[in-house]
């Protein structure tokens, strides 16, 4: 989620000694990378309010300057979605498919959201100071003034990537490396979900499975126009979908030499413990691989043979080299037997502590086989154990397989992970879900924060799970399909599945031309798979906004809830982008971007009187501080993980 393949805004692909740590592979999961606009683009986020002596958008201070000039249409690179190859997926354990409560969306994407703009009109002298013991001061604006630089026109048609991960998906690299003791339990203030204190409050729904609720930033316009942004609020009922479906598992174990000692002992323990966790009807398969594959136990209803099952896993030994091609052929094979309940939820289920070094090793065909295996409603989860495995492999296996991906570094960690994806696997309460957007002529679209328009390949890719999705939910629910046409218009932003009592924002900037009077501005749509009330939901809300008869009317109309959350969103791209620049080794620049964005937030909080505000500039000081000592923080894997994390748990 979010956040597939084609859907995960840009995660870091860095790798620990050789390996990914915790999910640093930052795809925007349906997340945050952006089609390559430039660092002035980024970083414009200036509003119109002529008589606003400041205006504070997307966290960007910036004097008065009157109507911006127009601006250019958006760059073919931008269409082309020029990318820096990137291996999709910050997922551990959350990347999605249809069918199930996880992920959303990856892709390789490019290294050039989040800019931070330039920090103008100092924040007061009081607020200039360390705000505690642990912050550092904040250097002051050299910039005495500004010339507001031009945003880029965004294409508002096409598919977005979306930010969305179930639950406390962005944490779960965090919490890894706590458990691990690479991270002091005392530093979770510092990548806590803050992204939650910046979300609109807003009631499960009683009537419906999930809720849309769009808001403006202002509900009066300055009668010049100008930017102004939209929240679109998601909300899951707390209800949850009827009746379980039947399970058919397939175990894919590496049992190569490297597996050895705990991690193999664990390995078989987790499997053992994941039958014990099946019901009678749900059917099971076992795989191992090492330099060849070998089918240990054949699809079987687990019924009475479940003791027999945990004898042949008990019996699993290690040694050879690693070849997944192999067993992930094997594995789609039992699961597509004829034997296999035609109603039941499939699931392969990847085991590797290393890197394909026999049989097929290109990461895209082997992601392939994931995605040719989900066009006919297999999921593929995969799970990454200790240090030395292939991080953007696994990663774009799940992806590309609709399934969680997991970065395990403790053996003991395999078995609730185990649990805990063959639950989430059952748990949606609504699938392919799609919000789209269609802006009225005249009205610009500016930022998605977070995201970036999907190349045309991702978003071929993204269609496929939607048509698959949508033959499963008739299959598995008997609703009926209604996605056979691939309907144009507007900008989309797709989800396989929503989780139960979860909640999401998208958040738009957009630029609007003068006027009198109301005005139309967009049709917002939702469509969706209701797995609760078992049905086809389509919704359509219009769109409007007033003109106000002056600017201090139209200041008095702001939304403070909506402008919690665009301060909320412009912190987590800043984060999202110092991550990146940290794992390029660019320590120094995210350093400063770091300071700039906590200058920001001192400075809105003052103007705006908004204390959660200095709260965030303290957790971007202590994280700038971090980053510029010497303590086992300031290592760069765990530095960039960590602020990937802050960043995604702000854009939610």
């Amino acid at each position: 989620m979010n956040d597939h393949p084609a859907q995960r805004p840009h995660r870091l692909g860095i790798v620990a000694k050789g390996a990914m740590v915790g999910a640093l592979a930052v795809a925007t999961s349906l997340g945050c990378e952006g089609s390559k606009r430039s660092d002035e683009a980024a970083r414009a986020q200036s509003s119109a309010d002529s008589e606003e002596p400041e205006r504070l958008e997307g966290g960007y201070a910036v004097p008065k300057q009157g109507k911006e000039p127009n601006a250019p249409p958006f760059a073919a690179a931008e269409a082309k979605g020029e990318q820096d190859e990137g291996s999709g997926g910050l997922t551990i354990g959350h990347a999605a498919g249809p069918g199930t409560a996880q992920g959303y969306g990856s892709g390789a994407g490019t290294r050039g959201l989040g800019g931070s703009g330039r920090l103008l009109p100092s924040p007061k002298p009081a607020m200039e100071a360390p705000v505690s013991a642990n912050t550092a001061p904040v250097e002051k604006a050299k910039v005495a003034e500004a010339i507001p630089l031009t945003d880029q026109i965004l294409d508002p048609n096409g598919r977005y990537a979306t930010t969305y991960r179930p639950g406390g998906g962005h944490l779960a690299a965090f919490e890894s490396a706590v458990a691990l003791g690479l991270v002091p339990a005392a530093e979770r203030e510092i990548v806590s979900d803050v992204g939650a204190r910046y979300a609109p409050a807003i009631d499960a729904p009683k009537d419906t499975t999930l809720s849309l609720l769009p808001e403006l930033e202002r509900t009066k316009l300055a009668p010049e126009g100008g930017t102004v942004h939209l929240r679109l609020s998601l909300r899951s009922t707390a209800e949850a979908a009827a009746g379980r479906p039947p399970l058919a598992v397939v175990v894919v174990m590496d049992t190569s030499g490297s597996m050895r000692g705990e991690l193999i002992q664990n390995a078989r323990a987790a499997a053992s413990k994941l039958v014990d966790k099946l019901d009678e009807q749900d059917q099971f398969s076992i795989v191992r691989f090492s330099s060849d594959a070998q089918v240990l136990v054949p699809m079987t209803t687990i019924g009475s043979k479940r003791q027999a099952t945990k004898d042949a896993i008990a019996a699993i030994t290690e040694g050879g080299g690693t070849n997944i091609s192999e067993g992930l052929r094997l594995g789609y094979e039992q699961i597509s037997k004829k034997e296999v309940r035609k109603d039941a939820v499939r699931v392969v289920m990847l085991l590797s502590d290393g890197r394909a070094n026999e049989g097929t090793t290109d990461r895209r065909r082997l992601a392939g086989q994931a995605l040719h295996a989900f066009e006919d409603g297999i999921q593929t989860s995969t799970f990454g154990l200790g240090t030395d495995y292939d991080g953007p492999l696994m990663s774009q296996i799940a992806n590309d397989g609709a399934g969680g991906y997991y970065y395990l570094p403790s053996p003991t960690q395999i078995t609730s992970a185990l649990a805990t994806e063959i639950d989430k696997r059952l748990e949606p309460v609504a699938t392919a879900v799609e919000v789209r957007v269609r802006l009225k002529p005249g009205v610009d679209l500016l930022n998605v924060y977070g995201s970036r328009r999907l190349s045309a390949e991702e978003a071929a890719r993204v269609r496929v799970v939607e048509v698959a999705a949508d033959k499963q939910a008739e299959k598995r629910d008997k609703i009926k399909t209604n996605r056979e046409n691939d309907l144009e218009g507007g900008m989309r932003f797709f989800m396989p599945a929503f989780a139960r009592d979860d909640a999401h924002s998208i958040l738009l900037k957009l630029r609007v031309p003068e006027g009198v009077g109301p005005k139309d501005l967009a049709l917002v749509e939702l469509k969706y798979k209701d797995r609760v009330r078992k049905k086809n939901v389509t919704e359509e809300q219009p769109l409007r906004v007033e003109y106000a008869n002056s600017d201090t009317e139209s200041v008095a109309s702001i939304d403070p809830s909506v402008r919690r959350t665009v301060q909320g969103f412009a912190a987590g791209e800043t984060l999202t982008k110092a991550a990146q620049l940290v794992a390029d080794g660019r320590r120094q620049e995210a350093i400063d971007l770091l300071g700039e964005r906590e200058g920001l937030l001192l400075h809105a909080a003052a103007t705006l009187g908004e204390p959660l505000f200095v709260q965030d500039a303290n957790r971007l000081s202590r994280l700038r501080m971090h980053a510029a000592g010497k303590d086992k923080l300031g290592d760069s894997l765990v530095l960039a993980m960590m602020m990937e994390s802050a960043g995604g748990v702000h854009l939610r």
